[in-house]
Parts: structure tokens; C-alpha cells; sequence
């Protein structure tokens, strides 16, 4: 059982990066075979067919790995906390992007996401659900905020939600083109400059 799970991993980890430097008609069973020195025969076992495959790596990869969605209800009472909180996901994020020889994490992704926009139609409707998701949860800490007193009130929740959610795509995205960007402590300041504007 246990080797399972970690051949299973290795698959995934493996076809992340495959499927990160290569368009997905072009990451056949054998590159796959050959990069994970696992048979096609185990990898059709765990995943039944390449957009199996194909499908995880987006789920386990770019949407689960890039959420903020699964941050503890402990720390979504505080605006601070939940910043901190956001910043560490990132931290963990660089951390499997150092496990695994990846340069750029937020490259990786991008070319992911353009494979899935192109050969998975569903993709988009998932990506705009977490967004919307990702939205809901930071109105909901900043309401709260504001009603415990630690931000002043009179704020626009539903534009602030977007600021905050926005800063962290944004860098995201700037982090495809600039390293610099992809230091969780950058989005930390970022985040501490914000808070510091509507903070009672």
C-alpha cells in the first residue's frame, strides 16, 4: 500500500514537470516511462489514462497547492493572521519548488494552466470557482476584522477583499517573468503595507 501511495507521488511529481516544460500532446507514456522508471502498465493502474494523470497534476499541483482555501478557521478572525497565514502557503509552495528542482514555480504553473485551458475546457470554470471561493474568504476575515475592532471601520469590504486577493495573484503572476517576486517575504510586505492603511 504505502509503495503505491509513493509511486503514485512520483508519478504526479514527476509529470508536473514534465508537463510543465512540454505541451501535453507531447508528454507521451514512454517520456513518462522513461522520467519515472515506472511502468505504463502501474501508471493506467493508478490514474487509468495520461489525462488522468494530467487531471491530478492540476488538482494536487496548481488548484490545491495554490489555494488559500484550506487556511484554518483559527487564523480567518484576523487580518494579520490570515495574511501571515497566506504568505506561509507560499512558503510551502517554494519549499516543494526546491524539494523537486524547480526554478520557477510560478512558471511551471503558468504553463500548466495554459495546457489545461487548451485541452481541459473545465479547467476554466474550476480556476474561476476558486477565485470566486478565494474572494468569499477574504471578505469574510476582513468583516470580521472590522467587527472586532482591529481595522477601522467605514472600509469597503468587497473592494478590499479585491486588493488583498489581487496583490497575491498579481505577484504570482510577476513572479512568471521576475524571481525577485517569488519570495514569499516580498508579498509579506506587500501585505504589511496594505494592512497598516486600514488598520485601527
Amino acid at each position: 500500500m504505502e509503495k503505491g501511495i509513493k509511486s503514485k507521488r512520483r508519478i504526479l511529481e514527476v509529470a508536473f514537470n514534465l508537463f510543465a516544460a512540454y505541451s501535453y500532446p507531447d508528454v507521451s507514456y514512454s517520456l513518462l516511462e522513461k522520467a519515472t522508471g515506472i511502468s505504463r502498465g502501474s501508471m493506467v493502474y493508478y490514474f487509468k489514462n495520461k489525462e488522468g494523470i494530467f487531471r491530478d497534476v492540476i488538482k494536487t499541483f496548481v488548484l490545491d497547492m495554490g489555494s488559500i482555501n484550506d487556511i484554518p478557521e483559527s487564523e480567518q478572525g484576523s487580518l494579520k493572521a490570515f495574511c501571515n497565514a497566506v504568505v506561509e502557503c507560499l512558503v510551502k509552495a517554494q519549499e516543494f519548488a526546491k524539494a523537486h528542482n524547480i526554478k520557477n514555480l510560478n512558471e511551471a504553473s503558468f504553463n500548466i494552466a495554459r495546457n489545461a485551458l487548451q485541452f481541459m475546457p473545465e479547467y476554466r470554470g474550476h480556476r474561476q470557482q476558486q477565485q470566486a471561493l478565494e474572494h468569499d474568504l477574504w471578505k469574510k476575515v476582513i468583516e470580521a476584522s472590522v467587527n472586532s475592532g482591529e481595522l477601522r471601520g467605514g472600509i469597503d469590504v468587497e473592494n478590499l477583499a479585491s486588493v488583498f486577493q489581487a496583490t497575491r495573484i498579481g505577484q504570482q503572476d510577476l513572479g512568471i517573468y521576475n524571481p525577485a517576486c517569488i519570495d514569499p517575504e516580498h508579498l509579506r510586505r506587500l501585505y504589511d503595507s496594505l494592512y497598516d492603511a486600514v488598520k485601527a
